[in-house]
């Protein structure tokens, strides 16, 4: 009776998911839960954690039977912590799922991973955006758009991990790392797949990319080789309007934003 269901589990290709952590007390349990509570039978789960001392590593501990691999010390940022998950990784998959953010559902991945087809190097589906003023489904925008900034959420990504290992992160950049890797593989033409389906819970009321607007755009503009004094120009009067808009919706009613961005607070 257990054989066909072996044999099941055998032909699911491994998904390795990985999670970074530091001092992520308040939000690394419904990281890990939403791994943990996955439907999909062959997962492989990592932890790298940058020595935490907040009480994350007790709660790591706490569902450690559950986690395939975890380690906890010193990196030199978080896209060194990142390498140290894909150079462990042993599935033909590879999801980055950070502290903070969370699968959609519990079945997302098997949902998921059933629709890539056959040659795609890189999957990448839609992310429900947790905003302080509610939560809205945000869809990447055309591929090709990649060449201008990042178009879908990285935790809404699946990457062939063999792909992944022959071109790991570049840690010089701080924050966009990840864009750079994807502007790469856009150029070289590897094959990206859009899979209409909501993947992830990203929360974006803090995080790099929230809080460090200033380094993303300076980073990005390097990534595409805008670096004339024009281009750098234009990049620093773009950081100036966004953090004037930060400031403008600050003082705002906060009924009109939401209204606005037609935020809403469903979900599943």
């Amino acid at each position: 009776m257990t054989y066909p269901i072996l044999l099941n589990y055998m032909n699911l290709p491994k998904i390795t998911i990985i999670t970074i952590s530091f001092n992520a007390v308040k939000t690394i349990e419904q990281t890990i839960l939403s791994v943990i509570n996955q439907t999909y039978s062959n997962i492989e789960y990592i932890i790298i954690d940058g020595c935490s001392t907040d009480g994350t590593i007790d709660i790591i501990k706490k569902y450690s039977n559950q986690i395939t691999t975890w380690i906890s010390e010193p990196d030199k940022g978080i896209y060194d912590a990142m390498n140290k998950g894909i150079n462990v990784a042993s599935g033909e998959w590879i999801n980055f799922m950070n502290s903070g953010d969370s699968f959609y559902n519990n079945n997302v991945i098997k949902e998921f991973i059933d629709k890539i087809s056959p040659n795609t190097e890189i999957a990448y589906g839609d992310t429900m955006i947790l905003h302080t003023l509610g939560n809205y489904i945000k869809k990447p925008k055309p591929l090709n758009q990649i060449l201008k900034k990042m178009i879908f959420g990285h935790q809404a990504t699946f990457i062939k991990a063999q792909l992944h290992k022959k071109y790991i992160f570049d840690t010089n950049f701080r924050s966009s790392a990840d864009y750079n890797f994807f502007y790469k593989m856009y150029n070289q033409k590897h094959l990206f797949q859009y899979i209409p389906i909501v993947v992830t819970n990203y929360d974006a009321t803090s995080g790099m990319s929230t809080d460090n607007y200033h380094i993303v755009k300076r980073e990005d503009a390097i990534i595409q080789g805008k670096t004339n004094f024009i281009h750098r120009i234009i990049v620093e009067l773009n950081i100036c309007i966004f953090y004037f808009k930060q400031s403008i919706k600050k003082i705002l009613p906060q009924e009109i934003i939401a209204q606005k961005f037609k935020l809403t607070h469903h979900i599943k």
